[in-house]
């Protein structure tokens, strides 16, 4: 069985995945990638810089980078992506008297990310699967195709001798939509019909589609049909200036040879904050200042990024009832893709207007290469719960929130009616209703939470700063509060409580009153699980 392998190539990072494992698994290569530090995902920089006027010489991915470190050399070019399908021949950068354009760029990306891929694991690349934008231009993916044609660079002996022992003679080529692609990396089944939001939110645009797919054909040829589409020209970089702007001096701004290494400086302690901890703005060896979650969620605000969030989805909904005469509550999940979504309170806005409950789990930078690697695998979707759920709980003495594990990530659905059994006791005597506050628990600082267990076999987190309460979000405070009647008195446990997760992702409860001996609610749907 050949491995299939699966590019997400990115205006600002592509990630690559593989399934020699037997599933897919994201590819890391240590020379030219980088670990994304809040999802601890390798990225690769999706940047080329060429050395010589032949585009022999080349440098790709972090090493590129780091080349190009004062940002003088000639021949770095990155965001050659955009231009792909509209101007592939426009010029991104010149060597030795030769003008390298977009397509090139790309050719020598994806030519050096083959060649480093076949060099690392000991065997040939035949079977590609690159993700698209659904709203680019056809053009886009018959430049991919001609480019990966030309990477064939097999002789007529080499194309015979691949034949004799079995193995293709070329590279098998596949795309699908990129929106497609993240719907089977978050564990939508796109073999039904499906109508989602893909909120991309990147390092140079935010850009948010609602795609409907189509059960069978969708699955055959991984494209989608775009029903609305709403851009604005704002992202990550745009982010990395304005944390410039309220740390570093104007006049340190205009030095041309300080200009790189400031916004590394800005990326780097933005990734910090938005994954909860601090971030000390050094340049130079003098400090500016510190960053930590809540300054970054200020300087977000100030500068309007949540209302420019709002009016873009707004508008989307907007467009999507004036064409098809479609409310948002048709609307079945909504998928986030891009770093920025990472930055703090983005995912809080999007499930504000879209709904919480149908926010899909946190995997920006893996989850549209993860879903081309299955829809080149297949297309089977496996169906498990991505994060952590838990109850919110209070405690006596007046203590932040703790947080009391139900439902761990990787629970495959659906499960036994009594999955969970907690039994609990009124908080005070004269108690007339009780809440049952449930969470899901995502990744701080991009691992999975330290859950401590306690006696009775229970386990709990309690969050140290606001950037880690930051990633346990309420799904129901709205909901109404359980009455007690008679009113809860004693020590004694008054309800059983068991949770369970139906076929539709639905966490369900049963609550029985210990007291008068009855079910209260039977299979009660609470939220729905990502």
């Amino acid at each position: 069985m050949p491995t299939h392998w699966a590019i997400d190539l990115g205006t600002s990072n592509t990630t690559i995945c593989e399934d020699r494992s037997g599933r897919p698994h994201v590819v890391n290569l240590p020379d030219l990638a980088k670990i994304e530090p809040v999802t601890q995902t390798p990225v690769m920089p999706t940047c080329v810089c060429v050395m010589d006027s032949g585009g022999d010489d080349v440098l790709i991915g972090q090493q590129a980078v780091t080349y190009n470190w004062d940002g003088r050399a000639a021949g770095f070019v990155r965001g050659f992506k955009r231009y792909l399908g509209t101007e592939s021949g426009r010029t991104m950068a010149r060597v030795g008297g030769r003008s390298f354009t977009a397509q090139d760029a790309a050719s020598l990306f994806l030519r050096e990310v083959i060649r480093t891929l076949e060099a690392h694991f000991g065997d040939e690349v035949t079977n590609v699967t690159v993700a698209t934008p659904s709203g680019f231009y056809e053009t886009y993916r018959a430049e991919l195709q001609s480019i990966v044609r030309r990477l064939q660079r097999r002789g007529w002996w080499a194309r015979m001798w691949a034949r004799l022992r079995g193995k293709p003679a070329g590279i098998a080529f596949r795309t699908l939509d990129e929106p497609v692609a993240a719907a089977l990396g978050y564990g939508v089944d796109v073999g039904r019909p499906t109508t989602l939001v893909a909120f991309d939110f990147g390092g140079g645009s935010m850009e948010a589609a609602v795609v409907r797919t189509h059960g069978a054909r969708t699955v055959e040829t991984g494209q989608a049909e775009v029903l609305a589409k709403q851009a604005v020209e704002l992202g990550g970089d745009d982010i990395d200036r304005w944390i410039l702007e309220r740390f570093v001096p104007r006049a340190l701004h205009d030095w041309p040879e300080w200009e790189v290494a400031l916004r590394w400086e800005a990326e780097r302690v933005k990734l910090l904050a938005s994954a909860g901890s601090e971030g000390n703005f050094t340049f130079r060896n003098e400090s500016f200042g510190t960053l930590d979650y809540e300054v970054l969620r200020d300087i977000l605000a100030a500068n309007g990024l949540y209302e420019r969030m709002r009016e873009l989805l707004d508008a989307l909904l907007a467009e999507l009832r004036t064409r098809h005469g479609m409310p948002a509550a048709d609307i079945d999940d909504v998928i986030l893709e891009g770093g920025s979504t990472l930055l703090p309170e983005v995912r809080n806005v999007v499930g504000d207007v879209l709904g919480r409950d149908k926010v899909r789990e946190w995997l920006p930078f893996e989850a549209v290469a993860r879903g081309a690697c299955i829809f080149a695998g297949g297309a089977h979707v496996e169906d498990f719960i991505y994060h952590d759920y838990a109850l919110r709980v209070l405690p006596d003495d007046g203590r932040d929130a703790e947080y009391e594990l139900l439902i761990p990530g990787g629970t495959r659905f659906p499960t036994v009616d009594d999955f969970v059994t907690r039994y609990y006791a009124p908080g005070f005597d004269g108690q007339q209703h009780i809440n049952l506050f449930i969470c899901e628990v995502g990744r701080v600082a991009g691992r999975p939470v330290d859950w401590t267990e306690r006696p009775g076999g229970s386990r709990y987190f309690v969050p140290r700063s606001a950037g880690e309460r930051a990633f346990c979000l309420c799904l129901n405070e709205a909901d109404p509060a359980l009455p007690l009647s008679p009113p809860g008195r004693g020590t004694a446990p008054r309800l059983r409580v068991t949770y369970s997760v139906d076929e539709n992702r639905w966490l369900c409860v049963t609550l029985h009153d210990l007291h008068r001996k009855t079910d209260l609610k039977v299979r009660h749907p609470v939220v729905r699980l990502r």
